[in-house]
């Protein structure tokens, strides 16, 4: 995944860019290395995963990072910090009359302990009516969404939207659980588990921080 979710053609306002996204795109009606035809687009958007987008960036609540790498605190980190940014994901709401939390229909907590048993491999079944795969896609997506749509109602001056996607996948225990899930269902022996973790877990700019985690 190239980009950012929410930014399907990568970069806003940059008309040039876009149009490149759309003409790949519809270059790969001319191929006949089909039926099903899926690619990658091979360049990053413009001010994605720059380091230097995070100056000047004031998280709305300190979110202390768990003592030790221990996957329950780090399950419990997650579920404590959800707490504490509640309230402003509840006022971006409010105010915005939008939200792009619930595509899992699970509540935030469900959905992060559902996340826990895939880190821990505790064996936990998933309930009969949900694919595991499905539910990690949408749950992480509910998990990173929550956490940009409470930060963007901090106070203390706006954020342009890179610099709190640098904050969520470098200042936050949710941005490191779904680090530390990566690995862990790459090597799954559910095909459709390996494939949302190759695929659509973490966007492309964001996948240096994998190797910092095995460094």
């Amino acid at each position: 995944m190239p980009f950012d979710l929410g930014r399907p053609f990568g970069a806003p306002n940059d008309a040039p860019f876009q149009r490149d996204v759309l003409r790949t795109v519809l270059a790969l009606f001319e191929r006949t290395d089909g039926p099903v035809i899926l690619d990658d687009y091979a360049k990053d958007a413009p001010g994605q995963g720059a380091p230097e987008n995070m100056e000047g960036m004031v998280c709305p609540i300190p979110l202390p990072k768990p003592a030790s790498p221990d996957k329950t605190d780090l399950i419990q980190s997650v579920l404590s910090e959800a707490e504490q940014l509640a309230p402003w994901q509840t006022l971006f709401r409010e105010t915005h009359n939008r939200s792009t939390v619930g595509v899992c229909d699970l509540s935030l907590p469900d959905a992060i302990r559902f996340l826990g048993t895939l880190l821990n491999d505790d064996g936990t079944p998933t309930p009969p009516d949900r694919n595991p795969a499905t539910t990690l896609r949408f749950a992480t997506e509910d998990l990173r969404n929550f956490y940009l749509e409470a930060a963007a109602m901090r106070p203390g001056g706006a954020a342009s939207t890179d610099q709190l996607i640098e904050w969520f996948w470098g200042e936050t225990s949710a941005g490191a659980l779904i680090l530390a899930l990566h690995p862990v269902c790459t090597a799954s022996d559910n095909p459709d588990l390996k494939h949302v973790a190759a695929d659509q877990m973490i966007p492309r700019v964001q996948r240096y921080r994998l190797q910092s985690r095995q460094a």
